[in-house]
């Protein structure tokens, strides 16, 4: 019985069939670099899929091991060079073997880009001699071997590559480069890592260089690097933590598309190692209780007080008030590097700050009580018992000024364009914090990058190292406490002393400041008192 279709049944069946139809089929040629998924082995060769559908037949020579195991497996996805196509099946190859070379496989290569296997035999003062097989002969210059200088070029003698045929002049005459068919797979990688080197992402790496700096690590042929203040918790030396060929694992902390030296596509990728680190403060807390009697290292040393590391990533501060006698410098009781005893005297887990007294090694057996059970070392902590009862005068003191993460009291929050000694605290990448007076008036602000003065890319933890004192312009001070200054302008209104001179003489005539602003009045000011004092 025949059956009638309406018009909207017919198109809807039209739609159907398009959207089931089968995708559109390449038109491969020899030297089109394809990609496809291995979905059976044999011993000789594997069927690929192609993305198109399609089936390929990889040759599987040159790809195994030493051992004589075959290097890729079902499921795996693999790049090659279409060889030619044969009774419509679709030969695919890594590179042309070496026992299938002639004139016209030469001239094919040279004209696809299909890698052809070699074995360098020899180096002289211009490049490698390279065996093709099959009486065929290459020569490679040493500036197309490798991506980097090759230091020792005897190294790679008797070592099989895959080449680049970049002119044939006769089968003994064939020029090559082994760096392109390097720059090809480092820019496969690249796109390769874009999918799986993304923020946060935990890999695993080999390292492959140590700067003073950081740390270079191989991601599987992208490269990241691991700055110093992210390899450990505390002040750490590179060469002490991570060693050239270590396998670590890290974290990916930011990812840059970027392009390397020669303009090729390439990726800025930072590392991580103290992000999968346990928190040394989480792990030292349980016995950071009043009373405990510590040893730990004096590292750095400033007016209001000694701070001490009691295990790497963990501070505390022995206030000046909290040396157990009156002193007018710290410094007159302690050094930097020093290693010294110290009793617990706060600790606010929350703001993680540890407030601590200086044990003077005389008074040590006086103040230790023989009856009080010692706490468990963890954390690498080293207790060296209990302290009696005492008065903790310096403790409130020492929470107020405690280091990094440990916020000194607020101080009087400073004018606009008043200029401040200040001394660096603390190195981030957008900028330098800074703090300035003594307690308990201790203020603490930041100076953006842009308004250190420093040439674009010069290192601030070099230039403007920890503890460095210099002159700043308060440009705006918020009533939460939070001040931004720049050096930048002190230096610039420093280096105006006419305009200075100028500025003091017409400091009392309020018609000079018309129209200069709220900024540049309260500036000028400043500079005419520092000037005058």
């Amino acid at each position: 019985m025949a059956m009638n279709f309406a018009p909207q049944d017919a198109d809807e069946f039209a739609a159907l069939l398009a959207e089931n139809a089968a995708p559109s089929r390449n038109r491969y040629k020899p030297g089109d670099k394809v990609r496809g998924q291995i979905v059976f082995l044999g011993e000789k060769t594997a069927t690929l899929l192609l993305p198109d559908g399609q089936e390929g037949l990889l040759d599987l020579s040159g790809m195994r091991g030493k051992d004589g195991q075959l290097t890729v497996g079902v499921g795996d996805s693999v790049d090659g060079h279409v060889l030619r196509i044969r009774d419509r099946v679709i030969e695919v190859a890594r590179h042309i073997g070496r026992g299938t070379v002639n004139m016209d496989t030469l001239h094919e290569a040279a004209r696809s880009g299909l890698p052809i296997a070699g074995v360098i035999t020899a180096t002289n003062k211009g490049g490698y001699v390279v065996d093709l097989g099959n009486g065929a002969q290459g020569f490679c210059p040493h500036a197309m071997v490798d991506l980097r200088r090759v230091e020792d070029s005897n190294a790679l003698v008797g070592q099989r590559f895959d080449f680049r045929v970049l002119e044939v002049r006769d089968q003994k005459d064939v020029l090559l480069s082994r760096r392109a068919v390097l720059q090809e797979e480092q820019e496969r990688k690249v796109e390769d890592a874009r999918a799986s080197v993304v923020v946060g992402a935990r890999l695993k790496g080999t390292v492959t260089n140590v700067r003073e700096f950081g740390a270079f690590v191989d991601l599987g042929g992208v490269e990241g690097m691991i700055p110093a203040s992210e390899l450990a918790y505390g002040r750490v030396k590179v060469e002490e933590v991570v060693h050239p060929g270590e396998k670590v694992e890290v974290e990916v902390m930011r990812v840059e598309p970027s392009v390397d030296n020669r303009g090729r596509p390439s990726l800025r990728i930072s590392l991580s190692m103290r992000a999968l680190a346990a928190d040394p403060f989480e792990g030292a807390l349980p016995a950071l209780l009043p009373g405990v009697v510590l040893e730990g290292k004096v590292r750095r040393v400033e007016m209001f007080g000694a701070f001490v590391e009691l295990v790497p990533g963990v501070e505390g501060l022995v206030h000046v008030s909290a040396f157990g006698r009156r002193v007018n410098r710290p410094s007159d009781v302690v050094q930097a590097e020093q290693r010294v005893t110290v009793r617990v005297l706060a600790v606010d887990p929350t703001q993680r700050r540890i407030s601590l007294a200086y044990v003077a090694p005389e008074n040590l057996a006086k103040i230790l009580d023989p009856s009080a059970k010692k706490p468990s070392e963890v954390g690498g902590l080293h207790i060296v018992g209990v302290a009696q009862q005492l008065e903790d005068r310096g403790a409130a003191e020492g929470l107020q000024n405690a280091p990094s993460n440990q916020r000194a009291e607020k101080a009087r929050v400073p004018a606009m364009g008043e200029v401040l000694t200040v001394t660096v605290d603390k190195h981030e990448s957008f900028g330098v914090f800074v703090t300035w007076g003594v307690p308990p008036q201790l203020g603490r602000g930041l100076v953006p990058v842009s308004e250190l003065g420093l040439a674009a890319g010069a290192d601030t933890r070099r230039n403007l190292p920890v503890g460095s004192t210099f002159e700043a312009v308060v440009l705006d001070a918020r009533p939460d406490g939070k001040v931004r200054l720049s050096k930048a302008a002190a230096v610039h209104a420093r280096e105006q002393n006419e305009a200075s001179d100028w500025l003091k003489q017409q400091a009392s005539t309020a018609a000079t400041h018309a129209g200069v602003g709220s900024l540049g009045e309260a500036l000028m000011a400043s500079l005419s008192r520092k000037k005058g004092s």
